[in-house]
């Protein structure tokens, strides 16, 4: 099977494109000539279960696999290669104007130690220039945008005073302040039970159609993903074992590994029902 783009458009009028991407903590790959395009505006979901690549994948797109890694390949993020870019310059563009990222736990993006409106409005001082009272006054804006109550009081507070759910919305926001062209989102609503988890899909949906913002998002459920992204890539074992609009993955799976993935949500579901 081809890992070639067929997402998105390729070339120099992709927003995101990724080819042949092999990344290695030693003799074997944990991804493995992996390659997808994505455009200004579409939604793009990467699927598989524990140590399928997916979150290889977008810790190298994003510049965060560490020290360790080998990384091999190209990505190009609006025709520039990022593969080789000092760290200091993929800093600017992380949580810039250019990409940022959700994680899981929103303790990977929150400090313990800093209000919740310094964290807010860091990125924008920095990467903005904006002063303190801007970027607060923003940060108000962004919590009342992704629906945290009493926005004021929050921007206080610290992260052990609001709830998980709650965190993780800040979190999100976090991600929006500088207006990011393209959103990695890993695993964003895991670890959160079902009903905080359908209320933060429902955001990202919305904040995603209404800022006109390219996503990819990881997740090991393919219905997650359908709930976002109008394509989809399913990995195992570091490869691309299948891909196309989610759409015709939900009801026509090209591949056995596709079928097990969606077998085996059906029966979680029915086990949750019975």
């Amino acid at each position: 099977m081809s890992t070639g783009p067929d997402v998105g458009l390729a070339g120099d009028e992709a927003l995101l494109q990724v080819d042949a991407l092999c990344v290695r903590y030693g003799p074997q790959p944990v991804v493995d000539d992996v390659g997808f395009a994505l455009a200004a505006g579409e939604t793009l979901g990467i699927v598989g279960e524990s140590g399928s690549g997916k979150s290889q994948t977008a810790l190298a797109v994003l510049g965060l696999s560490g020290a360790a890694a080998q990384v091999e390949g190209s990505i190009r993020f609006e025709g520039r290669e990022l593969l080789g870019l000092r760290e200091r310059d993929r800093r600017r563009l992380r949580g810039s104007s250019a990409i940022s990222a959700v994680f899981q736990n929103p303790g990977a993006s929150l400090n313990p130690h800093l209000r919740l409106g310094e964290q807010l409005s860091e990125g924008l001082r920095y990467h903005l220039g904006w002063s303190r009272a801007a970027a607060l006054a923003a940060a108000r804006r962004l919590l009342d945008a992704v629906r945290v109550p009493d926005a004021s009081r929050r921007l206080r507070q610290y992260p052990h005073e609001l709830s998980g759910g709650q965190n993780q919305r800040v979190a999100i926001a976090m991600a929006l302040a500088c207006a990011p062209r393209l959103l990695v989102a890993d695993e964003p609503t895991t670890a959160l039970d079902a009903t905080t988890q359908a209320q933060l899909l429902d955001l990202l949906r919305e904040q995603c159609r209404e800022r006109q913002l390219a996503l990819l998002l990881i997740s090991h459920d393919l219905g997650v993903v359908a709930e976002l992204c109008s394509h989809a890539l399913v990995m195992r074992a570091g490869r691309i074992v299948d891909r196309g609009p989610t759409h015709r993955l939900l009801s026509a799976p090209g591949h056995p590994y596709t079928a097990r993935l969606l077998a085996a949500r059906r029966a979680l579901g029915a086990t949750a029902e019975g």
